[in-house]
């Protein structure tokens, strides 16, 4: 999968944001041609995560640089591990290296921290998904470091799903989704909105905010009104209790802080003496 144009163009402008009218000290203390070599490595474990994007800034830095990736995406690192050898201009890596590794280091975040949603829920058929509360702008990369980790991905935006949520209620019309057959899914927050939820016959029901208890009983219900239902969790959902929310019977679950709130990666570039 390519970046799109229009991700391309950002990468572009987070590059300006940090280059400006070019590095100073650079270009006070290193001659224009010197030639180098640098390598990328990993200050913790995680996931890796940030191929493309890497490639990307790099190549946008000029001056023709080589990249030697020794871990591709979706793979496991450790501590000091070595994960990326740059080669060539040296101002150019330096022009780099900090757009780079902050894409790299959040990207990889949130890989590792959909990796540990999954690897907790093993053993049950349950899905794990991100939502929209990603950061602004950046949504196609974050979105692909939740598939990298091996979660899935949620609707992009407002624009290809049909999602009615507690706030549409007060002033939207129902009953206009019967013309929506099971192409639509519906937030509930109790077993009321649930029975209205199943007779509109939406593709997917939306648990918001049940605690794991209360969620069981309520999938139950569903399964025996309408066993066809895709059914999925949400809210205040955690590391320690995603699978308490697994074993009640959903088969998805969404969870914001894969993306709202993920720590960072911490990775360092380093020159090599030649």
């Amino acid at each position: 999968m390519n970046l799109s144009p229009s991700t391309t163009q950002k990468l572009k402008a987070a590059l300006a944001e940090d280059a400006g009218k070019g590095d100073r000290t650079s270009r006070l203390l290193i001659p224009a041609n010197t030639k180098g070599r640098a390598v990328i490595i990993a200050r913790q474990s995680g996931i890796f995560c940030g191929e493309r994007v890497v490639r990307e800034v790099f190549r946008l830095a000029g001056r023709r640089l080589a990249l030697r990736f020794f871990v591709k995406d979706g793979g496991k690192f450790s501590k000091n591990q070595k994960v990326l050898e740059i080669k060539g201009n040296v101002r150019a890596i330096l022009k780099a290296e900090r757009t780079a590794l902050n894409f790299l280091g959040h990207l990889s975040g949130i890989a590792a921290l959909t990796r540990q949603f999954v690897e907790q829920v093993k053993g049950f058929r349950v899905a794990i998904l991100d939502t929209r509360k990603t950061t602004p702008l950046w949504r196609e990369l974050e979105k692909e470091a939740v598939r990298i980790g091996g979660g899935k991905n949620h609707r992009f935006g407002l624009f290809d799903a049909v999602f009615v949520k507690e706030n549409h209620r007060p002033f939207g019309n129902l009953k206009k989704l019967r013309r929506f057959p099971r192409q639509f899914e519906i937030e509930v927050r109790n077993c009321k909105e649930l029975i209205e939820a199943v007779v509109l016959q939406p593709h997917t029901i939306l648990f918001d905010n049940f605690k794991p208890g209360p969620l069981k009983k309520a999938v139950s219900l569903a399964r025996k009104l309408n066993p066809e239902i895709l059914l999925e969790a949400s809210g205040g959902i955690t590391l320690k209790n995603v699978r308490a929310f697994a074993a009640a019977g959903v088969d998805q679950i969404s969870v914001g802080s894969l993306t709202h709130s993920v720590e960072s990666i911490d990775f360092s570039l380093l020159l090599l003496p030649s």
